[in-house]
């Protein structure tokens, strides 16, 4: 504790700033976690690095394969398709996985219901589908459908519910309970009160959560083709595959300007609904 006395005579203590007691835990942590940690220095290569941005970035050119910039750019024409598999997966899986989330989001909330009995097993199950990796859950949507678009919308879609579930609740738990208190009084039963009083609070934050779901399932949808959903992922995969390198660096390009353009729309609709 830190004392130091104002003009009129008080004395104020200052609480000491726990910041340096959790960066002191962190670096212990960092340390002890190192010492598990086993690499062969030999092993890392940091010079080949320029290679590998060259290989992307710039047309292939082999003894047998010769490309030029002209192909660089034609090849990302050919992307469009995959492109637009990529955004109906990722905007189908937010809004269904984000809708299934808003009544389990709200038997979650210790302030709407007040039982632990109640909140603790939809937390597990929300805990559950985020422990889960995004690819796991795709090839669950492949056992059901098969390959294809609708196994990446459903392995997108219990994505996007974990998080948003978990994301949710939380606000849930933050709002003004007075007003759904007051309607409760009156003899509305609990989706009515909801519906009108903690609704119109926490719509704005559902509306900018569903916008960045979109784009993590974006990103995430980037890997979905190393278990068979088509898209954009699936691309990189069979250039990878093929050694085709510059193929990589122009889907990468090409994601990387989708989701410019997603940033840019969610920072539009965030500003308006503010």
């Amino acid at each position: 504790m830190v004392k130091y006395t104002i003009t009129n005579g008080k004395t104020i203590t200052k609480p000491f700033n726990k910041i340096w007691i959790v960066l002191a835990v962190l670096i212990a942590l960092f340390i002890i976690f190192w010492q598990f940690i086993f690499y062969y220095p030999e092993m890392i290569k940091l010079s080949e690095l320029p290679t590998i941005f060259i290989s992307m970035f710039s047309p292939r050119n082999t003894p047998t394969v010769h490309r030029t910039w002209a192909d660089y750019f034609s090849y990302m024409l050919t992307l469009v398709t995959p492109i637009w598999e990529t955004i109906q997966m990722s905007f189908a899986g937010a809004i269904i996985g984000s809708v299934l989330a808003i009544p389990i989001a709200i038997l979650a909330a210790r302030n709407v219901f007040k039982y632990k009995w109640v909140n603790a097993p939809f937390r597990f199950l929300m805990n559950l589908f985020r422990t889960i990796p995004a690819m796991v859950l795709a090839l669950i949507g492949m056992y059901f459908v098969g390959r294809g678009v609708l196994a990446g919308i459903i392995g997108l879609a219990l994505f996007s519910f974990g998080i948003m579930a978990k994301m949710l609740y939380e606000v849930i738990e933050t709002v003004d309970m007075n007003p759904f208190e007051a309607l409760e009084s009156t003899g509305a039963n609990k989706t009515q009160a909801f519906r009108y009083a903690i609704l119109p609070q926490i719509f704005p934050t559902f509306i900018g959560y569903l916008i960045y779901i979109f784009e993590l399932n974006i990103r995430a949808s980037a890997i979905l083709g190393y278990v068979g959903v088509r898209g954009i992922g699936s691309n990189i995969k069979e250039s990878i595959d093929a050694g085709s390198y510059d193929r990589v660096g122009a889907a990468v390009i090409v994601l990387l300007l989708l989701i410019i353009v997603v940033q840019f729309f969610s920072n539009y609709v965030r500003g308006k609904l503010q």
